[in-house]
């Protein structure tokens, strides 16, 4: 024991002196709050990623409304059926769009879908991400 005193002491510590905590400087205090304001950034933006559907499978040849994935209707193919399965268009609406597209050959775009009587802007945003050519 006297060895571990003697060392002690020739290092400026008493040798039953209480050892202090060591308080965190400014820099340090800051860089840590930076990391947190970075941590918690990349946590929303990838939270917002997720919720907003940019990583959520959509098959395209799929016509089905399934429960695992989103959905897709290829307003150029689909039957009446698969056309009603969209927010808002009945069984009349279906059918003007059948006919448009057997009239025009076909949609060249989803937009053009709004050249269909019935169809107006709001309804295409409710539909939008649900359907394709």
């Amino acid at each position: 024991m006297p060895d571990k005193d003697k060392r002690e002491e020739e290092r400026g510590a008493a040798p039953d002196a209480p050892k202090t905590k060591r308080r965190l400087t400014l820099a340090e205090i800051m860089a840590f709050a930076l990391a947190a304001v970075f941590i918690a950034a990349a946590v929303f933006l990838a939270v917002r990623r997720f919720s907003s559907g940019d990583l959520v499978f959509k098959p395209t040849s799929s016509t089905a409304k399934t429960v695992e994935t989103e959905w897709v209707v290829n307003i150029n193919t689909a039957s009446a059926e698969e056309l009603m399965m969209l927010d808002g268009i009945g069984e009349a609406l279906a059918e003007r769009i059948i006919d448009y597209r057997d009239e025009h050959g076909g949609f060249e775009s989803v937009w053009d879908v709004v050249n269909v009587s019935g169809i107006s802007r709001n309804m295409f945003n409710k539909i939008y991400e649900h359907i394709t050519v």
